[in-house]
Order: C-alpha cells, then sequence, then structure tokens
C-alpha cells in the first residue's frame, strides 16, 4: 500500500483531532514478516472486533526504518515497530541491551529478558522512550545468527580473512576477534555480495536463505550460535494516543503485549525450521560447529563483557553499566530457566511474562 507526501502530512495534521477509535499501524517489515503475521495480525484483529478504524501499512509504505521514529512520536501513526540500533543517540540504554546478543542462548530468554528488564529493571529505559513520546510494550527475538558462506566452515581457523556482512557492532568485534574482514553493507545487498564475490560469509538466521533468496548465492550454513538480535519495540505507541484511550481500550494493547511478543519470535525459530527442512533439496551443505569453534566463541563472550561496559560508559554515556549488564546476565539466567523448565510451550511463557511484567505495570504506565 502507498500512501503521498500529501496523504502523510494530511495523517499528521489530522492526528490531534482523529478519534481514539481510529488508530494507524506504520510497519517497514514485509506483510509476510513474522512482525505482521504473528505480532500484528491477531492484535489488529482483536482491535477491530472492538471498534477501532485500523489503517495499517507495511514494507515501508507509510515510513520506513529510520522515520519511523519520529513519525510514531508526531502521530504520523499511532504505533509501529522500531529497531533501536538506527538510534544510538536517542536510545544510548538500547545500544546497551544490543551488545548482549552473543549473551543470549535462544531467542525466547532474550526476548523476555529483554522486556522485563526494559520495563521492570531500567528506568532510564522508559525515560528514553518518554522523551521520544513513546510508550514501549516489550521486544520480540529473531532467531540466532549463524554463518552463511560461500565456502565450507568447519573451524574457527576458516573465519580468517573471510569477508563478512555482519548485523551490528557486537558482531564485528567478534568478526574482528576470529581475523575475519568486515564489510559494510545493508542485508539487501548480502544476495549480491556472496554471488559476486564480495562477501564470503553473512552471519544472519538461517531463516535468511529463504527471505533473502540466499540459497543461490551460499551453499553451507554453519550452525554456530552467534546470538539474537533484540533491541526493538514491537508495540511503540505514540503517547498522546495512549493518553485518549479509555482504560478498556489500553488494556486490549497491554494485555496483548506479552503474546505479540512471543508469537513473533516463536514465527522466527519457526521459519529457520522450515529452512533448514529445506536446505537438501536446495544443495545446501548444513555444518555442525566444532566443538573448538563453541569454545572460541565462548571465549570471545566472556572477555567481550568488559568491551560492552566500557562502550555503554564512554560511547553511549550510561554510567553504571557494569551494574546495568549484572542484572541482564541474571535476567538471563532467569528466563534461560523458565523456557527450560517450559520446554519452549508458548501459553506458560505468555503466561510468564504476563505475572512477572506486564501485571505489575501501573495503572498509569505511559499516562505520565
Amino acid at each position: 500500500m502507498k500512501m503521498t507526501t500529501l496523504a502523510i502530512a494530511l495523517i499528521g495534521c489530522t492526528a490531534s483531532t482523529a478519534m481514539a477509535t481510529d488508530i494507524t499501524i506504520t510497519n517497514w517489515t514485509g506483510p509476510k514478516h513474522p512482525v505482521n503475521v504473528g505480532g500484528y495480525g491477531p492484535l489488529i484483529e482483536t482491535l477491530t472486533a472492538n471498534g477501532f478504524d485500523v489503517q495499517s501499512f507495511e514494507g515501508g509504505a507509510l515510513l520506513g526504518a529510520k522515520p519511523a521514529l519520529a513519525g510514531i512520536g508526531d502521530g504520523v501513526a499511532s504505533m509501529g515497530m522500531l529497531a533501536m540500533s538506527y538510534f544510538p543517540a536517542e536510545f544510548p540504554n538500547a545500544q546497551l541491551v544490543a551488545d548482549m546478543g552473543l549473551s543470549t542462548p535462544n531467542n525466547l530468554t532474550a526476548m523476555a529478558a529483554m522486556t522485563e528488564y526494559n520495563l521492570m529493571h531500567c528506568p532510564e529505559c522508559l525515560a528514553e522512550y518518554k522523551a521520544a513520546n513513546l510508550v514501549y510494550f516489550g521486544t520480540y527475538s529473531t532467531a540466532p545468527y549463524r554463518i552463511i558462506s560461500s565456502t565450507p566452515i568447519r573451524s574457527t581457523a576458516d573465519l580468517a580473512g573471510k569477508k563478512m556482512r555482519v548485523p551490528g557492532g557486537l558482531w564485528s568485534r567478534w568478526a574482528q576477534s576470529v581475523g575475519g574482514v568486515e564489510v559494510n553493507v545493508p542485508s539487501s545487498e548480502m544476495f549480491e555480495g556472496l554471488d559476486k564475490g564480495a562477501l564470503d560469509i553473512a552471519i544472519q538466521s538461517a531463516g535468511a536463505f529463504r527471505s533473502y533468496q540466499l540459497w543461490d548465492a551460499a551453499k553451507y550454513l554453519t550452525t554456530l550460535n552467534l546470538g539474537t538480535y533484540h533491541s526493538l519495540s514491537l508495540l511503540s505507541t505514540n503517547r498522546d494516543f495512549w493518553a485518549d484511550l479509555t482504560d478498556q481500550q489500553r488494556a486490549l494493547i497491554r494485555d496483548d503485549a506479552a503474546r505479540a511478543a512471543t508469537d513473533t519470535t516463536l514465527l522466527y525459530t519457526k521459519t529457520d525450521a522450515e529452512v533448514l527442512a529445506q536446505l537438501d533439496e536446495h544443495g545446501i551443505e548444513l555444518i555442525e560447529p566444532s566443538d573448538e569453534m563453541k569454545a572460541a566463541k565462548d571465549e570471545f563472550v566472556k572477555n567481550d563483557v568488559d568491551v560492552i561496559v566500557s562502550n555503554a560508559i564512554s560511547n553511549y554515556g550510561v554510567p553504571d553499566a557494569a551494574e546495568k549488564v549484572k542484572t541482564l546476565l541474571g535476567l538471563i539466567d532467569k528466563w534461560s530457566k523458565v523456557v527450560e523448565d517450559a520446554d519452549g510451550d508458548r501459553d506458560t511463557i505468555i503466561a510468564k511474562l504476563n505475572e512477572d511484567v506486564f501485571s505489575k505495570l501501573p495503572a498509569d504506565y505511559g499516562m505520565n
């Protein structure tokens, strides 16, 4: 769905006078992306069934990934998803959260731990959202990143000198630690880079074979767990819109937040499982990482904690970064056990998130 500049301007001009039952949702991900299918699809059905007139724009038709922050804050849209790494100046604490990606054992743990951290343990995080005129309702997490390559990667030594497309600063440091050469290109250029030889490796979840059609450009997948990306705001809501809702209307969104975060995260896992089942038919070799590769990665993660803290203090201006990292590691341990005990069960995770997090939000959350 496309929208003209004039139409966008009109939405912005009328935002303050729109009825509280009108809601405009913007997402820069495509209609089949887990954010839209797992997160927003059921929420939109709930809102529509309860009297909301919902306009939903996908694939950046209304706001792209970077314009979304100002657009939602200014009321061009009522709600949408944000990737916080795009906004280091506005969200310094979110950069610290992103830097914990290699410390997360799986994406359900990452989603739950980071949602609890932001909502229950980091008032500075919530203050950053307030300053942007947003209300935060949790994150989701990608599936674990892996090594997608044009040549087989069977050991840490195989990574030396390889040209790598990495998804962020954390993975840049890992690439440097194994002697890799970082190539700064957007994800949309992974296919061409691998196909033409400008890249040897893309660090992405297995689902990228399908979502970016990497089947035809890379022939190997090494399943070394390289962590998750989880510094996101799934249901970023304009504060003025939120204030105009009734208590019952606000409850519709707040009470669906745990479900939206869990289902979006699980859809990433489902996509990966489907792609892994299709590797043979596309001629992709699946390579299990050696014990040496796992040990080298674990050693990097352990040593990188001090770097994370130092970066947060010096680059992001987070003076108590060491204490925050300690809190984050504690929450990762907590939710790792919850996820393990629940065997990844969807309903159990949702119930625990509601019990430990969303039910504890104050009645006036997002209102002051």
